[in-house]
């Protein structure tokens, strides 16, 4: 009979490296929006923190997504030494490697570019998220909504994202202190270090006065808050995440529409729509659409070829009016 090792310990699981917490939240969060069950939710998030409690105690707390391939097969292979079913250990694999991909697919705010467990042998590669960009028409549709019921910072938090195309780590850095007066926000830290202001344009600053105005007075430098009163205090960036999932709402509310947008999504619609000249920025600058090089620099992005991925491919429509044809997709 097959031996089961305990795993989760909460000793352990107290001590875990709080960044692997985080990441498990945010996945938690993605599982939720996904229309996961809760049994189902429960056991991927117990399997998590049994490898994460074995992490803390083995492998000196070290982050997840800083783990090298031959960790995981180090524990696989424990498991395995111990009798642990092939039916566990296949379930274990499952979990973590459907953890490492989703820090791949928002690789921007958690520095994942390969899941370490794609090359593990037995594991098939789960799918690629699609990319969910919005027209600059469904942005809008979602800031009157937000305007109309008085909910100016979250609309603030939609404007800012879509002018500055950042990211959401860095968004939430952002400080109350001289932003209506302003055009460009305190200098944050993005990827890989990188220190830069993020900039926007007449709407946010607008729909800033008008949240400043609602917000009153307080002592809290940063942007973003939650509560009221004597529960007034910084909004966490889980709530910037709890956020999005409900503009899923008022989208499918206001357009009829299933939008599943993430986080990213003001990130990568911000630069296509500046790239094909849609960006309600460009009419208010009287500009067109703007080239690959300068959305690079609004992205903050190390190379041309990264920024041309966050973007649609127009291949197709190219080819079409090129040639007057209709290219059929893969659905046809």
């Amino acid at each position: 009979m097959a031996k089961r090792i305990k795993l989760f310990k909460q000793a352990s699981w107290d001590n875990v490296n709080s960044e692997s917490k985080t990441l498990l939240d945010d996945y938690i969060l993605e599982l939720k929006s996904t229309g996961k069950s809760e049994k189902t939710i429960y056991q991927y998030v117990a399997d998590i923190k049994g490898f994460l409690c074995w992490i803390e105690e083995n492998q000196n707390n070290v982050y997840i997504l800083d783990l090298k391939k031959r960790v995981f097969r180090r524990f696989f292979l424990v498991l395995m030494d111990n009798g642990t079913s092939s039916a566990r250990i296949n379930r274990l694999q499952s979990s973590i490697r459907n953890l490492l991909e989703f820090a791949t697919q928002d690789e921007d705010e958690y520095e994942y570019d390969v899941n370490a467990m794609r090359a593990i042998k037995g594991l098939a590669k789960s799918s690629v998220r699609d990319i969910v960009f919005l027209s600059n028409e469904q942005v809008d549709i979602l800031i009157n909504y937000l305007m109309d019921h008085k909910q100016y910072e979250k609309a603030l938090y939609v404007s800012l994202s879509y002018d500055s195309a950042g990211r959401r780590n860095e968004v939430s850095q952002v400080l109350k202190e001289g932003f209506v007066e302003s055009n460009q926000s305190n200098v944050v830290r993005g990827k890989r270090g990188k220190t830069f202001r993020l900039i926007y344009f007449n709407r946010t600053r607008e729909i800033a006065k008008k949240y400043m105005e609602q917000r009153g007075e307080d002592d809290i430098p940063s942007l973003w808050v939650i509560g009221r009163g004597e529960t007034l205090r910084p909004a966490s960036y889980q709530t910037l995440y709890n956020w999005v999932m409900y503009f899923r709402k008022v989208l499918k509310a206001e357009t009829g529409e299933d939008i599943n947008i993430n986080p990213h999504s003001f990130r990568h619609s911000a630069l296509e729509n500046y790239g094909n000249g849609t960006h309600h920025v460009l009419e208010e600058m009287g500009k067109s659409e703007l080239p690959l090089e300068v959305l690079k620099i609004i992205a903050h992005h190390t190379s041309i070829e990264t920024t041309q991925g966050y973007l649609k491919n127009h291949d197709d429509d190219i080819l079409e009016d090129t040639f007057g044809i209709k290219i059929k997709n893969e659905a046809e």
